[in-house]
């Protein structure tokens, strides 16, 4: 009977920590879809206090530290989910991310190399993120290569079609890269014009 009782209280003691845990990941995508990324974070990390391994919680805490500037915060969570799901391209997308923002390209290039690798619903963000880690290591006509393929996913992408301006710019190509430029201010970048003015003079 005792162990019965003990069993009981313990199940349900489980099911009310999972039931809470919901509740702080719910609370927590809620405030940050209105922009409250320090309460968001709070939550959750509550969330997090109850379960380390809740893959929901350490995308929202991720995104959230990401938002305000924490990138060491964001990293940890970053690695953690990859250390959860290896298999998946998700952590290393979000970790390529940071070392973007960090100016850490080899890293950035690596991770995102791994998002393709891996498999992704949205292989024209992985592409274009390693053509950025590829542009500031100054391999242009490897990033242009990887423009092409987010062009040839979406035809109409305007900041593609601007940054790969850019690096045709960087590798000595001015036609190829007035072509490009025209293009992007055609389809409405807010700098192509800027860029036209001071590359294809």
């Amino acid at each position: 009977m005792k162990t019965l009782i003990t069993l009981i209280v313990l199940t349900c003691f489980i099911s009310c920590q999972v039931s809470i845990n919901k509740d702080h990941v719910a609370a927590g995508t809620k405030l940050m879809s209105e922009g409250d990324y320090f309460n968001a974070d709070l939550e959750f990390d509550d969330a997090l206090f109850a379960d380390d391994n809740n893959l929901d919680a350490l995308r929202g805490s991720y995104y959230c530290a990401l938002n305000m500037g924490y990138t060491d915060k964001a990293l940890k969570r970053a690695n953690k989910v990859i250390d959860l799901r290896p298999d998946s391209c998700v952590g290393y997308n979000d970790r390529g991310t940071i070392y973007l923002i960090t100016k850490d390209y080899e890293k950035a290039l690596s991770d995102f190399n791994s998002v393709i690798e891996k498999g992704t619903d949205y292989p024209a963000i992985a592409y274009f993120n390693k053509a950025e880690a590829l542009s500031q290591l100054n391999q242009f006509e490897a990033a242009i290569r990887s423009y092409n393929i987010v062009l040839s996913v979406d035809n109409k992408d305007a900041r593609a079609y601007f940054k790969k301006g850019l690096a045709f710019s960087k590798a000595g190509n001015k036609d190829s890269a007035c072509t490009c430029l025209k293009a992007a201010n055609e389809l409405g970048d807010p700098d192509a014009e800027k860029a036209i003015k001071e590359i294809c003079k």
